[in-house]
């Protein structure tokens, strides 16, 4: 099971293939990347806030926001929703999530919910 990312609209999902490319409400066509497989660690792109859970740092290629993806680790994967309450970034943890790499400001501040 592997992530993927649209450039074009941000759409991100688990996939065992290339999910279709028809349907993107940005495009003519979704054009996929693949991030990863999906794993125990939270990674946040700083450019285009994507959040996923990987095994070592996703792929940097395909970002809808900039050249490319600069993921910062937020943490392993838990029970406990956290929100940041500067970029709105949803991160499931069991403690509290790195606070660098926020897409809106200096540090992510993160509320448990």
């Amino acid at each position: 099971m592997n992530w993927y990312l649209c450039k074009h609209c941000g759409t991100a999902l688990e996939s065992n293939s290339t999910p279709s490319n028809s349907g993107c409400p940005k495009s003519s066509w979704h054009d996929w990347n693949n991030l990863g497989s999906v794993g125990n660690k939270n990674y946040i792109c700083k450019h285009c806030s994507t959040v996923i859970q990987t095994q070592s740092t996703p792929s940097n290629s395909g970002c809808p926001n900039a050249s490319w993806h600069d993921w910062n680790q937020a943490g392993e994967v838990g029970s406990n929703t956290y929100i940041c309450k500067n970029c709105g970034c949803k991160v499931k943890a069991n403690s509290t999530p790195s606070n660098s790499g926020c897409p809106r400001s200096s540090w992510h501040d993160w509320n448990k919910m």
